[in-house]
């Protein structure tokens, strides 16, 4: 792959890696009890071996295969086999609820659903559809387990770039979750992107895999084992440890979603620690510009921040490690602007924002973001349609339901979603402008900021504010810290501390929970 772009179909890249890199080691599985160490030859032949067992079972390459595991050698085992025409992946998150996963696994009607032993619990409330199997995977039997004594199917069968590789469900942050089906070619694209962002990637790095591989994370594994570079798969992330493992295994590049940032600044002793990570990927939710700032003077340019969304795969937009550096005679204010953006778009795809009047929006001029291209879904699982107008048009518009605006250098920037804009005396307020300002208060970890009924505005701004251990705030200096940034029609009326924000397994905020608590109160 040269220049971001793959030569050949997705399928015959991983091939070529796996032969070319055999006996170098793809993945390391950090284990309490100890490591194990996963060969290029070996992860392949089990990926092959996989998909042969399924085709001797009956499984077609169009039926589904749910799959329930953290970070590990099974969960990248059955991607590969679907990927190599096994049939269409489905990752459920071990941090959903039985009725979550029976949801899902009711839309999209798998013919098996393999779980990790570990989660056995969880696996076994799951309610199947009718002719779904349910198979424990157990760590040190995956060959036995999965494949049985099924030979790996040398045979190609490459999948067509429209024909899907996976479903994609959205986090369900505005309602029921909706399958996003993703091709290979929408695959393909996403690796392309991910590479042209990440810059070299040579075959001494080493991934380091913390955040769950089945949400954004996952995207930077294929291009570095396309390097014949390996990664490191943790099931946790604890800021300490950590620290301890990238200085142990000199990890090159991590994805972390802005918590998982703001948490391992805070235990950061000594910037040295971290000296062998070259790149910092964050993404996923907004990041305080005050503590982008803060990383950068104690890290240096490492950082990359992406945007993506479920249906059109990231990056979307990236801000390149060189767009976070002040630039010589550059104000603060300027700099801090392009900090607070999410990039400019990638090649892969285009990128409009549009009024509520259905124009191009001028420089400076919030609207919705549009997206089209190779990334982009091919469309929702059966049909569904989101009750907020998220989806794609007739021209093949992503309509993505984020609210945003782009600078004249093409910088763009989001100002929230459209359905949690708070509309409070006829004046519009984007929560994320006032968790921005929240956010800037030394004792705030983290916040989030609804619409409250009003029998007289309408809405009333309302905060939730989760305090850094240790620390203390009342919710009045909170609202006065706030009030000295933005406008006071922008101020929380009211703010609650509360011990954890509501979130989903990637890690966003669930606004629409705080504001069902809200009415039912």
């Amino acid at each position: 792959m040269a220049g971001g772009t793959l030569r050949v179909n997705l399928c015959e890249a991983i091939e070529g890696a796996c032969r070319r890199f055999a006996d170098r080691v793809a993945l390391i599985e950090h284990r309490e009890g100890g490591d194990r160490r996963v060969r290029y030859a070996e992860l392949y032949e089990l990926a092959l071996a996989v998909r042969a067992a399924w085709h001797a079972r009956g499984l077609r390459p169009d039926d589904r295969v749910a799959v329930l595991f953290d970070n590990s050698l099974a969960l990248v085992a059955t991607e590969w086999a679907c990927l190599f025409g096994g049939g269409i992946w489905v990752a459920l998150s071990p941090r959903w609820s039985p009725a979550e996963c029976s949801a899902i696994l009711a839309d999209c009607r798998p013919k098996l659903l393999l779980a990790a032993a570990r989660h056995r619990e969880l696996a076994e409330a799951i309610d199947l559809p009718a002719g779904c199997r349910r198979v424990l995977v157990v760590e040190g039997r995956e060959r036995e387990i999965l494949a049985g004594r099924q030979s790996p199917a040398r045979e190609r069968r490459l999948l067509r770039g429209d024909e899907a590789v996976r479903i994609r469900y959205t986090s369900g942050t505005a309602g029921f979750p909706k399958g996003a089906v993703i091709t290979r070619a929408n695959y393909e694209a996403s690796v392309e992107a991910v590479t042209s962002v990440l810059g070299p990637i040579e075959a001494h790095d080493t991934v380091v895999q913390v955040a769950p591989m089945t949400h954004a994370a996952g995207a930077m594994l294929v291009p570095h084992l396309l390097a014949g570079a390996r990664a490191l798969l943790l099931q946790r992330f604890e800021p300490k440890s950590f620290i301890e493992l990238v200085c142990r295994y000199r990890g090159t590049a991590v994805f972390l979603v802005p918590t998982m940032l703001v948490r391992l600044l805070d235990a950061l002793e000594d910037p040295r620690s971290l000296e062998s990570l070259r790149t910092i990927v964050y993404g996923g939710a907004p990041m305080p510009v005050d503590r982008l700032v803060a990383a950068l003077e104690r890290l240096g340019p490492v950082f990359v921040q992406i945007y993506g969304l479920t249906e059109s795969s990231w990056p979307v937009t990236a801000l390149a490690k060189s767009d976070h550096v002040r630039k010589p005679g550059e104000s603060a204010q300027r700099w801090h602007a392009r900090l607070a953006s999410c990039g400019r778009p990638t090649e892969v795809g285009e990128l409009r924002i549009v009024t509520a009047d259905g124009r191009d929006a001028r420089p400076g001029e919030v609207g919705e973001i549009w997206v089209r291209g190779r990334n982009t879904m091919k469309g929702y699982w059966g049909g569904a349609v989101d009750k907020a107008g998220k989806g794609l048009d007739a021209h093949g518009w992503m309509h993505t339901g984020d609210l945003g605006f782009r600078d004249a250098e093409g910088f763009v920037t989001i100002v929230d979603r459209l359905h949690d804009m708070i509309v409070t005396g006829g004046f519009n307020v984007y929560p994320r402008e006032v968790e921005q300002a929240l956010s800037s208060h030394p004792a705030v970890l983290e916040c989030a900021v609804v619409g409250r009924p009003h029998p007289d505005w309408g809405e009333a701004v309302h905060g939730f504010v989760v305090l850094k251990p240790g620390a203390a705030a009342e919710p009045s200096e909170l609202i006065e810290h706030v009030g000295r940034q933005l406008a006071a029609y922008k101020k929380p009326k009211a703010i609650e501390i509360v011990g954890a924000l509501p979130k989903t397994a990637s890690g966003k905020i669930l606004r629409r929970v705080l504001r069902e608590r809200l009415r039912g109160s």
